[in-house]
């Protein structure tokens, strides 16, 4: 019998089915409750990339521009990954070189 109130099929659904890994969250990701529309909108495109592409879009924003523009809150992200036990010293300290914030 038909339910009106069943679910239709999703891309989720599709790719479980299918075998795929959906991946659940990115490290150091904001919690989606936490986020607006818009930027949920935004994560939920960005999760449903290719890693190829999605690679592609994190070299486009990791730009020395937008990492100065940041500075102050990647420097206190990377910190409290440091202090959960996220990364290591030598981890924190080679992100540290490699985005020029070491200075």
């Amino acid at each position: 019998m038909w339910n009106p109130f069943t679910k239709k099929n999703t891309d989720e659904d599709k790719k479980k089915k299918s075998g795929e890994v959906i991946p659940a969250s990115l490290p150091g990701m904001p919690d989606m409750k936490d986020m607006n529309m818009l930027q949920r909108m935004a994560m939920k495109r960005f999760m449903a990339m290719k890693p190829q592409e999605q690679q592609k879009m994190v070299q486009k924003m990791m730009t020395p521009k937008n990492i100065a523009k940041h500075k102050d809150e990647i420097l206190q992200q990377l910190e409290d990954a440091r202090k959960s036990g996220m990364v290591s010293d030598d981890q924190y300290r080679l992100a540290k070189r490699k985005m020029g914030l070491d200075k």
